[in-house]
This record gives structure tokens, C-alpha cells and sequence, in this order.
């Protein structure tokens, strides 16, 4: 009898952690959520952290995964098709479309109405909406009443699309080998499921040529409205808010017998699965493996112990990522990249997997899958260590309690997609405070023995799918399938892997404070309500206290120079400067000890050498503002050598460069350098031959120059900072800089465009078949607030007409990127650029548009609408960026090294803004006659 009750205490002491976590969730009330009659979900939030504006959101349950074999391609096509007419924006002379409507609220296409389709899910988007009047709410409503049940679907809008889904199927294939690759290993990693075939940018046979009642036959099947889930949070009145959707939404049908939706499963396999592609536009060989295991279901998220388990893995992968980051350290280094994660197997939505990926190095392919794979193993076996736990737990921990700092200060976008991933995927939807009580609790229970063994679970080395992706290339010989999986294999079943083990750390950064300076005068400084602090070794100290975010500090410390000041023929060792000295660590810590040391804490800090400056940038928490200023004293007093570091890094470079040609992309941007700017040390990219004459001790050297002498350097904090507890940090870490007097300035020796007036056409060979093109003007402007204004408002004129002629009427580009720039020192000051992928068929019918489109706006043929909506968009615009602490940490910086004052009268400045003013920029770029078009087009 007292064994059985023993082992019945035992059971139900066992018993009730699991009944805990078993617990339901609680979902975070702050939402208004509902459920019409017609089946359609609802979630309405209000949000005081943008003022005047609200998001807009159609969720739906249904992507490219439904598709039939006819429909390949057509659940992305029906998405842009939403773009090009409903019932109520027919877009043909009777009513606007969505596009032109939107944008005379200042709502840009592209930027703020967007969407996007993936396997299981397609989202819509209208976001930034200027809410002055009760009437744009219910268009907008109106807008995702459309998308959900009433496109238009006309054949000539149809027939146009075509060319555009084509030239995004360019681009997204061109750019990258991997994308290809991927495609087509599809059939392999999925065989046996519906996902063998399923990514969304489809087959181009039959966006090209399908019949449109193909892509009618998708919409009506699944745009229905128990698939869908509308979502508005912003400065609205929520009980306004829901009644305009009931009665909006109300009369959108829910079919009689509605296709099941299905959510498809990926089969298991004992025998581990290996997928190899090879391309010749492949830098690198790209090895994952996974480890697949069930998903959790939908329903079982809704407790406490989905929760607990996301965090056990969240940490199992931190500490592995630590163990793998520290590999590439390594001299020489045996990987190129490594690292772990968990979540969905690949495009999965039923099936989850740990994963492994790495960047091999071509020679020694064996070697990296022993390292990183035998790693994994090491963890499988003997866990984890009592202090990485801690530090993991100290990270994660430190995420909740930001998180909840800044609880009241997220953005529309962050509550929106919390509301959407518990749509269509069941995630959580917890508070910050409640989410902050949860991993309060986790990290007092979770045991280091727990952690250990969910690991040997979670890393099971079975059910194992094996993916390379490797160049295609002569003298190149990628070992055989066979010969992969044995090295896997292999890997896990070593038996000379030994317990890791850790160095006790210093948990001082400092052993001792420098001399503390002093502040020699405080006063008010501008009209940004901005302090000056002048400190006794000279530098000048500009604080502005925000309450924009509750718990970011911001900082800028800089000095005039930069490269500019270090001779051309350092020029390799450039592209090593900070990477080198951040990779050193600082003081007596190695970069793998800072790192480690710094567990738990917010704070991040760069030293930086740009052209014209060098300085330290970093960003912090009050907590964690002294660790912040004692980092950055230390990066410019005490940069730490670590000559192993930086030959593992030169190791992985040189193993990464051997094939960087292969990308066509690389040699574009190669010939549009030299092109550009002429044979020029200062521009000229790395290459092997570069790398060969890359010195770290001249490295540490040149940085030292730049740090030696603090004279003359300024400090700008800007966030939610208290100048009584920052005194005695600028005191201890900034006064007690050195500066001896050294006065500095920039000397404006980087190569300007070359003043020409030029055509240059190459061709290469390329996989997909494309034209590369781009055309630089350079040009003076006056360096005003007026000037760049107007210089990007040309920018956004010539963008509008671009999607208009080129993507829309054309169907020639994707879309057509246009870039601008102005700044003080350059000569010329001004910079235009214009650039986008075709097919090389289409190059020459469309050149004279993109060029004719410049010359209309310089003879002045500007749409007064198109004004209009720009107009309305950098005022929308504005008055969310005058909430965010970049914003004015830009601004205040450049008042104090240009001496431009970007902010006041903006508004003024808007409405002064004319056709005019547009016109004359662009008629000074082309009298400027400064002209270069680059174009590569395949062979």
C-alpha cells in the first residue's frame, strides 16, 4: 500500500506541471473580434501610437496550395488582377480605380497598398490612411469588400497582366540562382504531396496562355467569406469601426456548397531524402538538413504549453547558434556560414523541422558537414551547459521586458499581423504583459535537464531531408548523393565528440574607469528642444529627450575624415574597416567573450569609417545606457587584436570570392562601377587579387589614426534619455577621451561621375534571359530644403509614370526602380538614377518611354493629379515620421554637419512645391548632359 501511494504522489506530482501547461491562453481583450453571418472574421483595435491614421487589412485562408494543375501560377495572378478593377473602382471612366483613388489620400502604391500571395495564405493591404473624414473609412471598407468578392476579372485587364507576372517571374529568378534551384527540388524534398508543385509564381506556359475562365473558376471557389478575416487598427473608434464593417460586408454570399479547405500533409520517410541542384550562376555550395516532426495543431496552439515549447526551442537554438557562430571563428575556418532554426518545414504549413544550414567550402565539403553536422550531434548527446542556459534565458528574458516597455508604443503594422498570424495560423494573441508573465515563469521552471532533453528530441537525426545547392562549373566535382548522406551519416555517428565546455567569464567590461572630464558649459542649442553639452576635452555633446519609444536611447559619436584621409593605396584594407576590429572584440574581451558577456543586455555598438566620418554608433536601453557608453570607450581607446579572427575571416572571403563572377549580377555591378566612375582604388570592388593585399596590422593601424585624437568630434543622443543620470556617463566614458588638438576635416578626394555623355551595351551569358539596365545623370542642385524636395518629388513624378507606361501598359518591367540623391560636398551635388530588368526582346521598345517620360516632365507635361497625390503623401508621411526617434536623430545630425535644417516649415514647403519647380530640376539634368546608361543583356 505505501509503495502505491508513493508512486500515485509521484504521478501526480508529475501530473500537474503538465496540467498547468496545459492551461488555456488568454487572448488579448484589446481587440474587437467577431464573426458575421456570412462566416467572415473581424478584428478591430484602437491604437494611439500613429495619430490620424489606421491599417487596413483582408486576411485569407487560401493560396497557391488550392490551385489545380490548369491554375499553376494563377492564385498570385488573381492578386495583382485585385489591383485592376472591382465593382465599386472599375478604373474605365465611370468610377476611379483603387490605385489612383488611394493615391489622392496620399496612400502609395507599392508602399502602403500592397499585397502578397504564399502557399496558404494571400494578404491585402491599405495602410497609412489618413482618417479626416468618416467617408475614407467606408471606401476603404468598400476597397476589402471588392477584394473579397467582386473583381472585375476583365480579359483585356487580364491580358495585360500577363507580361507583368512574367517580368516578376524575371526578376525573381534572375537575381538569384537559389530561387531556380529550389524550384526544382520541389518534386524531390515533397514527393508524394500536394506541395511538390505549388510555389506561387507558377508556370509561366500557363500565365501566358491560360483561359480566363480558369482564374475566375479560383476566385469563385476560394475568395469566399469564411476564408477570410478583415482587420483595421489605428486611431479609430472601435464601436464606429465595427458597425461600418457589419453593415459593409454584410451582403458578400457564402456559397451553397463551399469547397472543403484542406490543409495538406507532407509524408514522413525513414530513409533520409537527398535533393542536389547545380547551376552555373552558383556561388557557393549551400547545404540544409532537416529534421522534420509534426506540426502542432491548430487547436493545441491555444495553450500554455505551445507557448512553453516554442520557448524551450527558441532556446535550444540560441545557445546552438552561439556554438555555431563561434565556428566560423575558427582559423582556418571550416564553414562559410553556419546556423539552426526551428518552425516550418521549408513551405510547409503541416509539417515543422529543425534545420540545419550551412555554406560549405568547396574543397573541403566533407570537412564543413562534419563540423557543423557533428556539432548539432555533440548538443544531441550531452546538452547544454548550465551558463550558456542562463545566458539564453537572460536574452529571452530581456526581449519580454523591451517588448513590454514598449508596449504602448507599436506601430499599426505589429498589432495588425499579430491579429492576422492568429487568423490564419492559430498563433497566440497575448499582451506584452501576459507574454512577459509567461517567460517570467518559463525561466524559473525550465530546468537545465528539460532543456537537454527536448533537445535530444528536437535534434532526432531521423526523418531527415538533405539539400545542396552547388555551382556548376569545370574543374568542379560535387560529391555524389550517396557520398552527401554518408557524410551526414557519418557525422551523427562519431563517437569522439566530447562534452563542451566554457571559460569562467569576466563580467567587468572596465577592470579600471578612466580619468572622468568634466562639463564645461550646458545650454539650450537650435529649436528642437535639444541641449548642448560642451565636455572639457573639447567634444560637443547634443541631447533630445523624446518619449517616442519608452525605453530607446539612440547615439551618434563622429569626427570629420574618414577614408578620406587615409591614403588611395590603402584602399583593399577599406572594406575590412570596422569588420576587422569588431571581429577583434575590445579590451581584454575576444568578440566571442563580448558577446557572451553582454547576454541579457539591450545594447548594440559599431565603430564605423565612412568616406567623410569616423565615429561609433549605438543604441540602448537605460538600463544598459552605462555598458553602452563604457563599449563605446573601449572601441575608441582599446580595439583588441585577434590575428586568428581576421584570418578565419580572410579564409571565408578568399573561399567566397573564387566564384563571384558566376552571378551575372556581380559583373553588372562590376562594369557599372568602372563604367561610372573609371579605374578608381577607391570604387574598385574586392576581388582575389585585392584580397591579396589586404594587411590587418596596416588595418589596425589605419583605425587607430582615426580614433587616436577625439578633437573636434560631436555626440548626438536622441530618445527617451534623463540628463541627470547622463552627466556622469559623459563625464566617465565621452570627456575622458583623448584629444590633443588635432583638427581634421573631410578632403572630397572620392571619384565623382564621370562626365559623360554615354551609351555602353554588353552581353552575357545568363540562365534567365534578361536586359540589365541603368542610367545615371549627375547635376547640381543648391543644397536646400526646396532643392531636395523638389529633387525627389521628380523622383516619385517619374516613378507614378513609369508604372503607368512601363509595367502597366507595357507589361515590359517588374517595376521601375528611380533613385535620387543630393549632398553638400559631392561635385556634382546630384545624382538620378533609373534602373530595371526586361526581357532583352522588350529593351529596345522601351528605352525611348523610360527616356521620353524625363523629357515630358522637363517640357512640362507634369499631371497636376500626380502633384496632388504626392502632396498628400508627404504630408501623411510626416507626421508619422516626427514620432520616431531616427527621424529627428537624422534631422538634428544633419543641422549640425551640414547646416540644413530639413524640418521647420515642411508643411509650407509641401504646399509651396509647384510643377514648376519639378520641371526645372528636370530640365537641369538634362542640360547638365551628364548621362550613362549601362545595359548587359543576355547572349
Amino acid at each position: 500500500m505505501q509503495t502505491r501511494l508513493i508512486r500515485w504522489a509521484s504521478a501526480c506530482l508529475l501530473l500537474m506541471p503538465t496540467v498547468l501547461w496545459a492551461q488555456p491562453l488568454k487572448i488579448d481583450n484589446s481587440y474587437r473580434t467577431g464573426k458575421l453571418k456570412n462566416g467572415l472574421t473581424y478584428f478591430v483595435r484602437h491604437n494611439a501610437k500613429e495619430p490620424g491614421v489606421a491599417d487596413f487589412y483582408i486576411a485569407q485562408r487560401v493560396g497557391s496550395i488550392l490551385e489545380e494543375p490548369r491554375q499553376r501560377g494563377l492564385a498570385h495572378f488573381l492578386e495583382h488582377m485585385a489591383f485592376n478593377g472591382t465593382k465599386h473602382f472599375r478604373n474605365d471612366g465611370t468610377s476611379p480605380g483603387i490605385v489612383p483613388w488611394c493615391e489622392t489620400i496620399g496612400v502609395k502604391f507599392g508602399t502602403n497598398l500592397n499585397a502578397y500571395t504564399s502557399i496558404d495564405e494571400t494578404v491585402y493591404n491599405i495602410s497609412q490612411v489618413p482618417m479626416k473624414r468618416a467617408t475614407v473609412a467606408d471606401s476603404v471598407l468598400l476597397i476589402l469588400h471588392d477584394w473579397s468578392h467582386y473583381l472585375l476579372l476583365q480579359d483585356k485587364e487580364i491580358d495585360k497582366e500577363r507580361g507583368v507576372i512574367h517580368e516578376e517571374w524575371r526578376t525573381r529568378r534572375a537575381k538569384m540562382a537559389a530561387q531556380r534551384m529550389n524550384e526544382k527540388l520541389q518534386p524531390t524534398i515533397f514527393k508524394g504531396s500536394k506541395y511538390e508543385d505549388c510555389m506561387p509564381i507558377g508556370s509561366m506556359d500557363i500565365v501566358d496562355n491560360f483561359p480566363y475562365k480558369d482564374l475566375k473558376d479560383y476566385y469563385n471557389k476560394w475568395y469566399r467569406p469564411d476564408l477570410q478575416a478583415i482587420v483595421v487598427v489605428g486611431d479609430i473608434d472601435v464601436n464606429d469601426m465595427e458597425a461600418r464593417i457589419k453593415r459593409v460586408f454584410a451582403d458578400i454570399p457564402m456559397p451553397k456548397n463551399p469547397a472543403k479547405r484542406v490543409y495538406y500533409p507532407v509524408p514522413d520517410n525513414k530513409k533520409m531524402i537527398v535533393a542536389v541542384e547545380k547551376d552555373s550562376e552558383q556561388p557557393i555550395v549551400l547545404a540544409a538538413l532537416y529534421m522534420k516532426h509534426p506540426a502542432t495543431p491548430f487547436a493545441l496552439k491555444a495553450q500554455t504549453s505551445y507557448v512553453r515549447d516554442g520557448y524551450i526551442e527558441n532556446l535550444i537554438t540560441s545557445m546552438l547558434n552561439e556554438r555555431l557562430t563561434n565556428l566560423k571563428r575558427l582559423n582556418p575556418s571550416p564553414v562559410l556560414s553556419a546556423s539552426a532554426r526551428t518552425g516550418n518545414f521549408l513551405v510547409a504549413q503541416t509539417k515543422e523541422a529543425f534545420s540545419l544550414s550551412f555554406g560549405c567550402k568547396e574543397d573541403n565539403i566533407r570537412g564543413s558537414f562534419q563540423t557543423v553536422v557533428g556539432e548539432a550531434e555533440r548538443a544531441r548527446r550531452f546538452g547544454f551547459t548550465a551558463t550558456e542556459l542562463q545566458r539564453a534565458k537572460a536574452d529571452a528574458l530581456q526581449r519580454a521586458q523591451t517588448q513590454f516597455a514598449e508596449r504602448n508604443e507599436r506601430r499599426n503594422r505589429v498589432l495588425v499581423m499579430q491579429a492576422v498570424r492568429h487568423f490564419l495560423s492559430a498563433e497566440p494573441m497575448l499582451t506584452p504583459e501576459d507574454k512577459l508573465n509567461l517567460v517570467k515563469r518559463f525561466d524559473t521552471e525550465v530546468s537545465l535537464n528539460e532543456v537537454n532533453e527536448a533537445a535530444r528530441k528536437l535534434i532526432s537525426n531521423e526523418n531527415q531531408v538533405l539539400t545542396v545547392l552547388a555551382p556548376q562549373k569545370e574543374g568542379f566535382v560535387l560529391p555524389s548523393n550517396q557520398e552527401l548522406e554518408q557524410y551526414v551519416l557519418q557525422a551523427q555517428a562519431d563517437n569522439s565528440y566530447q562534452p563542451y565546455k566554457e571559460e569562467a567569464l569576466t563580467t567587468t567590461l572596465i577592470e579600471h574607469a578612466p580619468k572622468a572630464g568634466t562639463i564645461v558649459s550646458e545650454q539650450p542649442y537650435g529649436n528642437f528642444g535639444v541641449t548642448k553639452l560642451v565636455l572639457s576635452n573639447g567634444i560637443e555633446v547634443y541631447v533630445k529627450p523624446t518619449n517616442f519609444a519608452a525605453d530607446q536611447i539612440t547615439m551618434r559619436l563622429w569626427g570629420e575624415g574618414g577614408l578620406s584621409l587615409c591614403p588611395e593605396t590603402d584602399a583593399p584594407n577599406f572594406s575590412f574597416l570596422p569588420n576587422a576590429i569588431v571581429d577583434g572584440g575590445v579590451g581584454a574581451f575576444s568578440a566571442d567573450r563580448l558577446g557572451k558577456m553582454l547576454a541579457g543586455k539591450q545594447v548594440r555598438v559599431l565603430p564605423f569609417v565612412g568616406q567623410e566620418t569616423q565615429g561609433i554608433s549605438a543604441q540602448s536601453n537605460s538600463k544598459d545606457l552605462a555598458t553602452m557608453f563604457q563599449l563605446a570607450y573601449l572601441y575608441f581607446t582599446a580595439p583588441r587584436t585577434d590575428e586568428a579572427a581576421f584570418a578565419s575571416n580572410i579564409d571565408r572571403r578568399r573561399a567566397m570570392l573564387r566564384n563571384r563572377n558566376a552571378n551575372p549580377q556581380v559583373e553588372y555591378n562590376d562594369s557599372l562601377s568602372i563604367i561610372a566612375y573609371g579605374p578608381n582604388e577607391r570604387t574598385a570592388p574586392m576581388t582575389l587579387e585585392r584580397l591579396n593585399k589586404v594587411n590587418y596590422q596596416r588595418i589596425m593601424q589605419l583605425y587607430r589614426e582615426r580614433f587616436a585624437d577625439a578633437t573636434g568630434f560631436k555626440m548626438l543622443l536622441v530618445g527617451n534619455v534623463n540628463l541627470d543620470s547622463l552627466r556622469p556617463l559623459l563625464c566617465q566614458y565621452v570627456a575622458s577621451l583623448p584629444a590633443a588638438g588635432r583638427q581634421e576635416k573631410m578632403v572630397n578626394n572620392f571619384p565623382p561621375v564621370r562626365n559623360v555623355n554615354e551609351t555602353h551595351i554588353f552581353t552575357k551569358k545568363m540562365n534567365t534571359p534578361s536586359a540589365l539596365v541603368t542610367i545615371l545623370y549627375t547635376f547640381d542642385l543648391p543644397y536646400t530644403p526646396q532643392s531636395d524636395l523638389a529633387l525627389d518629388a521628380l523622383r516619385r513624378v517619374l516613378s507614378i509614370a513609369y508604372t503607368d507606361s512601363v509595367r502597366e501598359e507595357k507589361g515590359g518591367a517588374y517595376g521601375v526602380g528611380v533613385q535620387c540623391e543630393i549632398d553638400k560636398y559631392s561635385n556634382p551635388n546630384a545624382l538620378l538614377k533609373i534602373a530595371f530588368r526586361t526581357g532583352p526582346e522588350k529593351y529596345d521598345g522601351l528605352m525611348p518611354i523610360v527616356y521620353r517620360q524625363l523629357a515630358h516632365v522637363a517640357q512640362g507635361q507634369i499631371n497636376a493629379e500626380s502633384i496632388r497625390k504626392i502632396k498628400a503623401y508627404y504630408k501623411k508621411a510626416h507626421q508619422q515620421e516626427v514620432i520616431l526617434n531616427d527621424y529627428w536623430n537624422t534631422i538634428v545630425y544633419q543641422q549640425l554637419r551640414y547646416g540644413i535644417d530639413m524640418h521647420s516649415n515642411y508643411d509650407a514647403l509641401v504646399d509651396q512645391l509647384s510643377a514648376a519647380d519639378i520641371q526645372r530640376v528636370a530640365q537641369t539634368i538634362i542640360k547638365s548632359n551628364r548621362r550613362i546608361e549601362i545595359t548587359m543583356k543576355s547572349e
